[in-house]
């Protein structure tokens, strides 16, 4: 009897470390690196800027954009030989936008999306800086709690679509992410359906599509409340990866699932939800964040109908008084890619680590030449680089 309860208790045992830490599987091809574009950025531009995008095509050049807050501007690159070329000056030609701008959207040249997200609104201005329409995503009968400074209502959401989260016109809606009215500490956050949401520029009705999967509900993530999201428009079909889940999930418009799976690298362990301790401790919660590992943002290849998910491993050299600096606070990143003609394969993963020479950032973009990945040169911050890859 007693050998029997020791051999329950090691197979008990065992099976724990097994679900922490997940082995992958035999991958079949590899990431190649096939070019490098290169940003001359001027001197009011910062290699890591909070606020940017990919812009497939500004006046016939492919180009790659930046909001430059303190200047109240946003800069266009060109892709090709790295040059500027053209400054979007929204403040100094649109008065009622002076302050208090974050997120941005180049639909075309006559349609940029500008968030002044503490005040729960979002402008469509033209190219001559006219707002031809402001959207308020606090509703008209909701009000602001003046002991959290937040609105009453659960559905209310800041409109947040920064460091890769979701922001696509469809028709005659906008699909946005929400960063929900509570405080990530505690749980409540995790019922709403606010991470994905759509605001119709028609009759401008919000829904709220996305929340949670229920296996993470009820349960605190700190820094790890984030989804990121693609739109695949051949199948019209969304794909999200959340920063604490393991799984990547498609569905449809209407956010119902299709299908999930599997998407971790070598070596991934679970991220385990706040402790008492994190949520009461700044510097628990703070090495929370740091020591666990990170999904981070999730890409659609059109051209090669790959999906790409970036991971960020712990950081190793996390010190609290640097958290402010992106560079210092850069992990080394794992990228992999699924193959979604093969069942959602994993065919290729690769490390990328970050040195006393340069780092590589999870902000990244598609285009026919490959996967692009952000690398910032420390011992030359005026130029920007993107090292493309491809799975051979």
């Amino acid at each position: 009897m007693n050998n029997m309860r020791f051999t329950f208790i090691t197979v008990f045992i065992l099976g724990l470390f097994s679900c922490a830490e997940k082995k992958g599987e035999e991958i079949p091809a590899a990431f190649r690196e096939v070019h490098t574009y290169q940003l001359n950025l001027d001197r009011f531009t910062s290699p890591v800027e909070d606020y940017y995008q990919y812009v497939k095509n500004w006046k016939g050049q492919e180009a790659y954009a930046f909001h430059v807050m303190g200047k109240e501007e946003i800069k266009l690159y060109n892709l090709e030989d790295g040059a500027l070329i053209e400054t979007l000056a929204y403040g100094e030609n649109q008065p009622n936008l002076q302050s208090g701008v974050y997120d941005f959207h180049i639909l075309n040249e006559d349609s940029i999306f500008l968030s002044r997200r503490r005040a729960y609104k979002v402008y469509l201005i033209n190219q001559e800086f006219d707002i031809v329409k402001t959207m308020d995503f606090m509703g008209g009968n909701d009000e602001i709690d003046p002991n959290t400074g937040w609105p009453n209502s659960k559905d209310t959401f800041l409109p947040v679509w920064s460091r890769n989260r979701c922001f696509r016109k469809i028709g005659d809606k906008i699909f946005i992410a929400g960063a929900p009215n509570f405080d990530a500490r505690f749980p409540e956050g995790t019922y709403t359906k606010t991470m994905l949401n759509s605001y119709s520029l028609r009759t401008d009705e919000i829904s709220n599509l996305l929340g949670y999967p229920e296996k993470m509900q009820g349960k605190a993530w700190g820094g790890f409340d984030m989804v990121f999201s693609d739109y695949n428009p051949e199948e019209d079909l969304f794909v999200h990866g959340y920063a604490a889940d393991e799984r990547v999930y498609i569905t449809d418009r209407a956010m119902n699932q299709i299908h999930d799976f599997e998407a971790f690298p070598k070596g991934y362990k679970n991220v385990p939800p706040l402790t008492v301790k994190e949520v009461e401790s700044n510097d628990a919660y703070s090495s929370h964040w740091q020591d666990n590992d990170l999904f981070g943002s999730i890409h659609w290849d059109p051209y090669r109908k790959l999906i790409y998910r970036i991971m960020e491993e712990p950081n190793v050299n996390y010190n609290k008084d640097m958290l402010r600096d992106p560079l210092e606070r850069a992990r080394n990143m794992v990228v992999m890619a699924f193959d979604t003609k093969q069942d959602y394969r994993k065919v290729a993963e690769m490390r990328l680590k970050k040195s006393e020479k340069g780092v590589y950032l999870d902000r990244c973009f598609v285009n026919e030449k490959g996967f692009n990945i952000t690398y910032v040169d420390l011992e030359n911050e005026d130029k920007l680089y993107f090292k493309t890859f491809l799975v051979e």
